[in-house]
């Protein structure tokens, strides 16, 4: 089952799984950097609206290439959402990134 599919071209933070959404327990994420040339810098992180404890922090992904996790994904949406935010790892344009979750 399919609980998400996302194409992210900004460095905001995006929700992927919202709190209260019954939707915490997650297979795999799949995260490709879709960008012809430029590093995305990832940083995935479960809030409860106040803290944030991430999940990857700062981690690279290449251009054209995909990071799979499929482990400790687990959460509980009553108090936590799962959010990510990417970043050029050069500091300079957008990057664009496709994100899958299971």
């Amino acid at each position: 089952m399919e609980y998400g599919l996302y194409n992210i071209s900004d460095e905001n933070v995006h929700t992927l799984v919202a709190q209260d959404s019954g939707a915490g327990r997650l297979a795999s994420i799949n995260i490709c950097n879709a960008h012809a040339s430029v590093g995305a810098k990832v940083r995935l992180f479960l809030s409860d609206g106040t803290n944030d404890t991430s999940i990857i922090e700062n981690v690279v992904i290449p251009s054209g290439v995909s990071l799979f996790l499929d482990e400790a994904l687990s959460f509980n949406t009553s108090v936590l959402a799962l959010k990510i935010q990417i970043e050029d790892a050069a500091g300079g344009s957008t990057v664009d990134t496709n994100i899958i979750i299971k």
